[in-house]
């Protein structure tokens, strides 16, 4: 009898223990978040938290910055009231900043899950969330990085490929410039000219009285009032080019995939990015910046692409940035994302990847991003994927095989 109250006893302890700690009983890989596998209709996705039974602890778990600013939310942008690629800027010091080196950011091919009321900017082309050295650094919009991209000596047969060729100052588009112009034109042709336009028939009725002449008169004053609006948006135009040049002080070439390097990045990023062929990728651009020289805060996208970009495969969905040397923390040069609190620090053979737009072409203003000023020398590679096949001399070569 005794014996048997014993055995009854250690049955109740195992089972207090096990209700206050239910991993206990649980399997091995109970911490960790399930995996699934990413669904090829979207490519949107979301980290699902583990269940009740895998989180409860008697003391909540410790997390580290990089991985806490990965669930960062963001709140609802209003459309911007300038088409450029050069924004109005916007203070991020609200916004935890996290910056990215050789580590940082969690794993994109696990725990994820279609999200239920996703933002539609977030559908964004499909991804290979299982590449080898793929990493996620923030959630929708999405920003991955991925190590190890290109090896050591193929980024180096990139800069030789680069130091064979011209390097120019690095063109800044004042994209969007239909759309200003219009909007110009489209107000001043339902506005004052209108108006110019009412008065200038009232006046040489009041002068020569009633007739097809006075109705001639008005026509003319409308068109050239409209005229004279046209003219003025094409002269912002000229200007806000001017402007925006000063953003850019770094110099660049576009290459013809022809290096081991090249073909590697062009080979590499179709598998990256599956369904995707490199005739929709631009060729690619090595940048150079020099102590001192950066580029400020600007969007890849263009709310005019369908215009304005028609030429170069329209839209651009997906931009890839190879880091073609070491920079150190002290010599500047962060890729940042200065919306999101989020800054990557260089480093050889990694690639940044991020979307400008989504899959249809519609512009995310989210991924407003910038290069600060470099203290030393620093080169990147950078392929843009188009919403349609991108000819030469933008696109690689007629014939071109990576």
């Amino acid at each position: 009898m005794h014996r048997f109250a014993k055995m009854m006893l250690a049955t109740r302890s195992f089972t207090a223990v096990a209700v206050a700690h239910p991993r206990m009983i649980s399997s091995c890989s109970g911490s960790r978040l399930a995996a699934h596998a990413p669904s090829s209709s979207s490519s949107s996705f979301v980290v699902v938290a583990p269940s009740k039974t895998t989180r409860r602890r008697r003391t909540p778990p410790q997390r580290s910055s990089s991985t806490s600013s990965n669930n960062n939310s963001n709140p609802h942008l209003g459309s911007s009231s300038s088409s450029s690629r050069r924004p109005n800027r916007r203070s991020a010091s609200s916004s935890p900043v996290t910056t990215v080196g050789a580590i940082g950011g969690f794993g994109a091919g696990v725990a994820t899950e279609k999200a239920a009321g996703a933002n539609p900017l977030d559908d964004h082309i499909a991804v290979d969330r299982f590449y080898k050295g793929l990493r996620q650094l923030h959630a929708s919009p999405d920003v991955f990085l991925v190590d190890g991209f290109l090896t050591s000596d193929e980024c180096d047969s990139i800069v030789a490929a680069a130091e064979t060729r011209a390097m120019d100052q690095s063109p800044v588009v004042y994209a969007g410039w239909t759309n200003d112009v219009g909007d110009i034109v489209t107000n001043a042709a339902r506005g004052p000219a209108l108006w110019g336009a009412a008065l200038s028939m009232l006046a040489g009725a009041s002068a020569n009285g009633p007739g097809p002449g006075v109705l001639v008169q008005g026509v003319g004053t409308y068109a050239a009032l409209v005229a004279v609006a046209g003219a003025a948006a094409g002269a912002w135009v000229k200007y806000r080019e001017l402007q925006l040049q000063g953003m850019r002080t770094s110099t660049s070439c576009v290459l013809d995939g022809a290096s081991p390097g090249e073909r590697a990045y062009v080979r590499n990023t179709e598998a990256l990015l599956p369904g995707s062929a490199f005739t929709t990728f631009e060729a690619p651009t090595v940048i150079r910046y020099q102590a001192g020289q950066r580029l400020a805060a600007h969007f890849d996208a263009n709310r005019g692409a369908e215009v304005e970009d028609a030429n170069r495969g329209g839209q651009t969905l997906a931009t890839l940035l190879l880091y073609l040397n070491d920079v150190g923390p002290a010599a500047g040069g962060k890729t940042v994302f200065g919306r999101l609190g989020l800054e990557v620090q260089p480093k050889k053979g990694q690639c940044l990847l991020f979307f400008p737009a989504t899959k249809g072409g519609v512009f995310d203003e989210r991924v407003e991003h910038e290069g600060t000023e470099a203290f030393a020398e620093k080169w990147i590679c950078r392929i843009w994927r188009h919403i349609d096949q991108v000819p030469p001399p933008f696109g690689l070569p007629t014939g071109y095989k990576p």
